[in-house]
């Protein structure tokens, strides 16, 4: 008994080793660069070097719109304290040209929930055209993310 105890909590332990190694792997490969850059921007240089990665060659670049999220970044600072990093919750390719990525970006007292709509351009580079960032995941994450089921 004691035999297939142990072997069924070795078996657990390499499950789970591989489920967290697979997710680690997964964040990191399945966004952009343009994303990842302007992530580390931010924790570099903060809120506006990110936007203004985010947004380099898309039509929002240079945007006054897209610019003034910075200032919400520094007030959800306020709030939640430094941002300290990412976690990618769910990447889906919506055609051969578009592909949605929700992303809750990690701060010291609370999580901001973001949405960001990437192009494909016809030269291949890819470029952010729109993205959505609350400290309320309902307000820009589907309800099938937010609460795991099927939306109606």
């Amino acid at each position: 008994m004691k035999r297939n105890m142990s072997r069924s909590i070795q078996l657990l332990v390499l499950v789970i080793s591989f489920i967290v190694t697979s997710t680690t792997y997964v964040n990191a490969a399945e966004i952009p660069n343009l994303l990842k850059e302007g992530f580390d921007q931010y924790l570099k240089e903060g809120p506006k070097a990110a936007i203004e990665r985010w947004t380099k060659g898309g039509a929002i670049e240079g945007s006054k719109d897209a610019l003034s999220q910075a200032n919400n970044f520094r007030q959800v600072q306020d709030f939640y304290g430094n941002y300290i990093g990412y976690n990618v919750v769910k990447v889906k390719e919506l055609s051969g040209s578009s592909s949605a990525f929700l992303i809750e970006m990690k701060y010291e007292k609370g999580n901001l929930f973001s949405k960001f709509f990437t192009y494909k351009k016809p030269d291949g580079k890819i470029v952010i055209n729109t993205f959505n960032f609350h400290t309320n995941p309902e307000q820009v994450w589907p309800n099938s993310v937010v609460f795991g089921c099927e939306e109606k």
